[in-house]
């Protein structure tokens, strides 16, 4: 059992989504940054859908009253085990009675915290994601309070655990650069609108949340203002309304939206918006539809390397 001794800001429990539901209004939800929780996820042995904690920013505190085997993964916020740092990217295990504060965020946004076994929480409408407008998902369809306690797998610790473990690198989302592709209205810009926006660079706004990041900077302006039908959207849709200034939509989106669709981060990029923080700056880079599927396609390699090297040592008991 955990207990949650100080929640932090805003940290809820999530996994891959909520998916095939958008049809009834219902968002798909989900982790920010897919690549720090699935890499969380395989450290401890969990398949890549299973749930996480995001921490967002610092501050959390977690007791862990039986022991367990966790991975932390994603931004940095000196993590804590009784007193002890300890380093992400790879598995740690904790004793009943350890204590588990992320102390000061360095660097990036959010942290995944992953346990062996999963987190024991229901699963609603095939995901445990918290689905926070409509009261759903995770704990309680709401963010983690002080004095919550949430269940998981006790673990007992083998000698082989001793073994030295080298982290694995989890910084791909450090840089300012966002690749995207043209979006399906891009036809209603101007060479020269579609020119500056990528050229300029924004700032995160202090309006941002796991909804959509609204960004600022140089305002690209219409010349004519068009009325549009809301259309469907999804992670990573960028709409530019009539201030000119881009809203890039994230993990909590709505179902569709109703302002032009200038653009789409490509997938394997979505991890650098999820570790961007207010204040913090971001350019895009436009790329082809061919380019982005390779990128996809890397990302998906990546995470097989990463799995298949883990139950190699998990074979030789290098891990477990």
């Amino acid at each position: 059992m955990l207990e949650v001794i100080h929640p932090g800001p805003f940290t809820t429990i999530q996994d891959l989504g909520r998916h095939g539901y958008q049809r009834y209004g219902v968002s798909v939800t989900g982790v920010m940054d897919i690549q720090s929780h699935t890499l969380a996820n395989l450290l401890v042995g969990n398949e890549p859908d299973e749930a996480t904690f995001e921490i967002t920013y610092s501050g959390a505190k977690f007791k862990f009253h039986t022991s367990a085997l966790i991975a932390i993964a994603g931004g940095n916020m000196m993590p804590l085990v009784s007193g002890e740092a300890i380093q992400s990217g790879r598995p740690v295990y904790v004793s009943a009675g350890s204590v588990l504060h992320f102390s000061k965020l360095k660097s990036g946004c959010r942290v995944y915290l992953a346990v062996a076994g999963g987190w024991g929480v229901p699963t609603v409408l095939q995901s445990k994601s918290t689905f926070l407008r409509a009261g759903i998902g995770g704990f309680e369809g709401r963010i983690l309070r002080k004095g919550d306690t949430i269940p998981y797998t006790t673990q007992q610790r083998e000698q082989s655990l001793s073994v030295e473990w080298h982290a694995v690198s989890d910084h791909w989302w450090k840089r300012d650069f966002v690749r995207v592709m043209k979006g399906p209205e891009i036809n209603r810009f101007t060479s020269e609108q579609i020119r500056r926006f990528t050229s300029i660079p924004y700032t995160v706004s202090s309006q941002s949340d796991r909804m959509g990041y609204r960004l600022t900077g140089e305002a690209i302006q219409k010349e004519v203002s068009e009325e549009m039908i809301s259309e469907p959207v999804t992670f990573g849709t960028i709409q530019l309304p009539s201030d000119g200034q881009p809203i890039v939509l994230m993990a909590d989106r709505q179902t569709t939206g109703g302002y032009p669709r200038i653009a789409q981060v490509v997938r394997a990029d979505l991890c650098v918006l999820a570790q961007k923080k207010p204040g913090d700056t971001v350019q895009f880079e436009w790329v082809e539809f061919e380019q982005a599927r390779k990128l996809s396609y890397a990302v998906h390699h990546w995470t097989k390397e990463v799995q298949a090297s883990i139950e190699m040592r998990r074979k030789s008991r290098a891990l477990y």
